[in-house]
């Protein structure tokens, strides 16, 4: 199961006339939140001790089994605790802990969307493509609390061309005058790949979770932010945004059940694109069928409030299955989920049909 933070429906992207979210500053703010995260890294890398650095350490080695089996089998353990007691975290631990949204892990999500968009102005339905780099780190803040970091790098591909985002912000004069004008109107639509918007949340959470009944509750609150990096106009959103996030899961023997909402306004950006007023409320339902295979969903509810009320919401339900298994060494999670759009705009064009697969090495050298 992924925890899709800052997750931007394809309905949120707004075109924009030309040179729109190609600034200087938007690339500034991009080189200078990568530069922040790697700095990051590097400082929990150098806080962590080496993978089983401790192990087969001490007088007491023949009672360390006895206590792995209780290590392993705790969903509250901090990992480190673990390889400390000379112990290996197995397969069936990574995959219940990747089920905690403000887990100590570090992993890499590879997201790769197929969705299929329809609406009013599209006869039959278009094909949009969407694949997520989510590189995903704890930062250690003191005996009791982390925080949990999340950029979300984007590529993007949309069915429609490039002019149709450089037209949709310009005055009645300037779109006039456009010499691509004509042949846009006769057909919009094309293929448009290319960068998408950067978006960063970070969680504030207690490091020690709340027991409760055979399971844990966790918690977390933090910002989330979303830098308009978009290659073209007609792939991202062309404006500076900012709002809190939060997070809250019950984490048990048989379930996973947990609630992600986030929320952003526009702050800056380019003028002449449509102010934002974006809530993602992301739901998570998990059934565990083995120690390392469950089945459910965790869709993302999105509403945008600048919308007329007949368009603003989409809510997609749906099932899939998610396992976890080794790539030599590598502990590494995989999942495909499909959903849909069981209410949706009206008229404007968005969602119905998607698939969502999952590929998520787990990094020893980052965990530990």
């Amino acid at each position: 199961m992924e925890i899709h933070f800052g997750v931007v429906s394809i309905t949120g992207v707004i075109p924009a006339k030309p040179g729109g979210g190609r600034s200087i500053r938007s690339i500034l703010s991009a080189f200078l939140l990568l530069v922040i995260l790697w700095a990051a890294t590097g400082l929990a890398l150098a806080e962590a001790p080496s993978l089983g650095s401790e192990k087969n350490e001490g007088p007491d080695r023949p009672t360390v089994s006895g206590k792995c089996a209780e290590l392993t089998s705790r969903l509250d353990v901090d990992l480190k605790e673990v390889v400390r007691a000379g112990c290996e975290p197995s397969a069936a631990q990574l995959s219940k802990l990747m089920d905690n949204p403000v887990g100590n892990l570090v992993f890499v999500e590879n997201e790769f969307d197929w969705i299929q968009l329809k609406g009013t102005a599209v006869e039959g339905a278009k094909d949009a493509y969407v694949y997520r780099l989510i590189p995903t780190f704890p930062l250690s803040l003191g005996d009791s609390w982390n925080l949990i970091n999340r950029p979300i790098f984007q590529g993007v591909s949309v069915p429609l061309k490039k002019s149709v985002g450089q037209l949709i912000g310009m005055s009645p004069n300037e779109i006039v005058q456009n010499p691509e004008l004509f042949s846009t109107i006769r057909d919009p639509f094309g293929r448009t790949t290319g960068f998408g918007d950067i978006t960063y949340i970070g969680l504030f959470s207690p490091k020690k979770p709340c027991k409760f009944k055979d399971g844990i509750f966790v918690w977390g609150l933090g910002p989330t932010l979303i830098f308009p990096t978009a290659s073209e106009d007609v792939l991202g959103q062309g404006k500076f945004q900012a709002g809190p996030a939060g997070v809250a899961a019950y984490l048990g023997k048989d379930w996973a059940l947990g609630l992600f909402p986030q929320h952003w306004w526009s702050y800056a950006g380019d003028s002449d694109r449509q102010s934002t007023n974006l809530t993602n409320i992301q739901y998570f339902i998990y059934r565990n069928i083995t120690d390392t295979v469950k089945i459910g969903m965790c869709p993302n509810i999105t509403v945008n409030w600048k919308a007329d009320g007949k368009d603003r919401v989409t809510l997609p339900v749906g099932l899939g299955v998610n396992w976890m298994t080794s790539l030599g060494m590598l502990p590494v999670h995989l999942g495909i989920e499909g959903y849909y759009s069981v209410i949706h705009p009206e008229d404007a064009v968005s969602s119905r049909w998607s698939v969502r697969f999952m590929f998520t090495p787990v990094i020893p050298t980052f965990l530990f």
